[in-house]
């Protein structure tokens, strides 16, 4: 024949099972805290439980009564200072004074079934920067038991698991987009670059096309000019051809003067040339 206390630790059974799979398909910190909200009440009796997960300075609170929840994710602020203290702890403890330590109980945004007279507080550490501090408190109607401890523990061990999971995705997931905006950083510096280079392609393309231009006209206009230059030229080795034939009279008397004057004409020829191709090609002087 069952007995009432074969009854309560079926129901706690059932209930540590509920628990264990919803929390193993929770995605989200507010997955865990509805599963917690619904299944919490079975397994044990509390005016209010406080599971304080933390990894490094980092820190996820949920504060559970049968009226309401809550979760909190930041730093080592959202402890209150009793967990503050037990984490310094290596071994629970019991309180029946409900004080200075707890006035945060007042902040809270639920209210609860009654006034807490006795907080039980424990610290797990599972690694050297990582762990779980615990706080039940309970009151004259809903009064946390010795032998509700090994469950308590079950469902310590089996939600820190899962926040660690939910921890390391969301990691994951910060990596992953890190990494997703530093290729798009590279992307549009890949762009800008291209463009750049583009830009300076079509700029070089433009100025060698010019250059060309400028080269083929200089070219045409040297030979259209060729005959300024060259006329007095002839003239030039003309006289002195003659210089060398000519008597050192004749030479002084008719071929230096007219050196002289066809020496001006080509001197003329030459800037008037010059003037023209700054002109035409807009040289600086």
């Amino acid at each position: 024949m069952s007995t009432p206390l074969d009854f309560k630790y079926r129901i706690i059974y059932e209930a540590l099972s509920r628990l264990s799979g919803t929390l193993s398909r929770s995605a989200t910190l507010d997955d865990v805290r509805q599963c917690l909200q619904r299944q919490l009440k079975y397994i044990f009796d509390y005016q209010l439980t406080r599971f304080c997960f933390y990894q490094q300075d980092y820190h996820i609170v949920f504060s559970l009564s049968p009226a309401g929840s809550l979760v909190q994710t930041g730093a080592g602020g959202l402890l209150w200072k009793t967990e503050i203290e037990q984490r310094l702890r290596p071994v629970p403890t019991i309180s029946n004074h409900i004080g200075e330590s707890d006035d945060r109980l007042n902040t809270l945004p639920f209210t609860l079934p009654d006034l807490p007279t006795e907080r039980w507080s424990w610290h797990t550490s599972f690694s050297v920067d990582s762990g779980m501090i615990v706080s039940v408190y309970s009151g004259a109607d809903r009064r946390f038991n010795p032998s509700d401890v090994p469950t308590l523990r079950v469902v310590l061990e089996t939600l820190y698991g899962r926040l660690l999971s939910i921890r390391l995705i969301e990691e994951l997931g910060q990596r992953r987009h890190e990494i997703e905006q530093t290729l798009l950083d590279l992307q549009d510096r890949n762009r800008t670059i291209a463009r750049l280079v583009d830009s300076q392609e079509t700029i070089i393309q433009l100025r060698t096309r010019e250059l060309e231009q400028k080269n083929a006209k200089l070219l045409a206009f040297s030979r259209q000019h060729t005959h300024t230059i060259r006329e007095p030229l002839s003239r030039i080795l003309s006289l002195a051809y003659l210089a060398d034939v000519l008597s050192p009279e004749e030479v002084v008397d008719e071929i230096i003067p007219s050196l002289a004057t066809t020496a001006a004409d080509l001197d003329k020829a030459l800037q008037q040339v010059i003037q023209e191709i700054d002109r035409e090609f807009d040289f600086p002087d």
